[in-house]
């Protein structure tokens, strides 16, 4: 585990006077503070980097990423059979047959609520791209686009999975009044979950994620913005795509949880070991000051 250590000396002098001395003992890479818009004061306090993604560590993300985006890719290529227009004539589902929670949202059609979560989808899905006006986060850019690429795809692949593996009939299916031709389509029984709400989630909560592991001192308002942000978004979108006819309630809850637990649990498991409060790891000592008096240094370890 590598160690930074952090040794801050200011001294005391006499008894009718303070003088207050800095001394940092530093790799060329880290300060105690540097300016910061969006932190506590406006100072930084900088840390080594939050997350690793050495080979040995990355390995075992590379292998899982593979073979659940490779598992959800495969199901894809399976296709459904869609319904047929006599199917749906002759022996149309019953909407008696969805539970009681989802029933009522299957008389819900909008094409153009449907495009507006589209939008939505697209421009959560460039969040990331925001690390590059960060100057925090800008400069480790390739390991955060490296660890958003596994959420991606593991999230992409469970999505898959699950559509195919479960094929639910979308809301639209059940519903008289939508056209034949979408009735029939060859996504009507991917129903759940649903994979716009899961992969708003999954960038949501991972960009939040990321900010915050970088910013330990961020301002408390800009945090809970930022956590709010991410918690509405994927909410927001959830409830469009309910309303637009394409999924069921359990589909987006169900979709959330999944995206959101990838967005955070990526990050997390990448973390590097080091204390989780600028508090810890603390040790004080004393010694005599240059200029008279006692000089206290703080010795802290990462």
């Amino acid at each position: 585990m590598r160690k930074i250590i952090v040794i801050l000396f200011f001294a005391v002098a006499g008894f009718t006077s303070a003088n207050a001395q800095i001394d940092l003992l530093k790799d060329t890479s880290d300060h105690i503070h540097d300016y910061c818009k969006v932190c506590h004061d406006h100072k930084h306090v900088i840390i080594k980097p939050p997350y690793s993604t050495t080979f040995k560590k990355e390995l075992p993300f590379i292998v899982t990423s593979a073979v659940v985006f490779g598992a959800g890719f495969l199901s894809a290529s399976d296709k459904t059979e869609p319904f047929t227009k006599e199917e749906l004539e002759n022996n149309p589902p019953k909407m008696s047959s969805i539970n009681f929670i989802d029933r009522s949202s299957a008389d819900n059609w909008s094409p153009q609520i449907a495009n507006a979560s589209d939008y939505v989808l697209f421009s959560t899905a460039l969040l990331p791209a925001l690390f590059l006006s960060e100057h925090h986060t800008s400069t480790d850019i390739t390991k955060l686009a490296i660890m958003y690429i596994e959420v991606f795809t593991i999230n992409y692949g469970l999505t898959e999975i699950a559509k195919n593996t479960v094929a639910r009939k979308r809301p639209y299916v059940y519903n008289p009044e939508v056209p034949i031709g979408s009735r029939v389509g060859g996504d009507s029984k991917k129903s759940f979950f649903s994979g716009h709400t899961s992969q708003t989630a999954a960038a949501c909560f991972y960009f939040a994620k990321v900010i915050d592991d970088y910013h330990p001192t961020l301002q408390k308002n800009i945090k809970r913005g930022i956590w709010a942000f991410a918690i509405a978004v994927p909410a927001v979108n959830g409830y469009l795509r309910v309303k637009a006819g394409k999924h069921f309630p359990t589909d987006v809850i169900s979709g959330y949880i999944i995206g959101a637990a990838t967005g955070l649990l990526v990050p997390q498991l990448h973390r590097t070991k080091r204390s989780k409060d600028l508090t810890e790891k603390l040790d004080v000592g004393f010694m005599p000051g240059i200029n008279g008096g006692m000089q206290m240094s703080f010795r802290y370890t990462y």
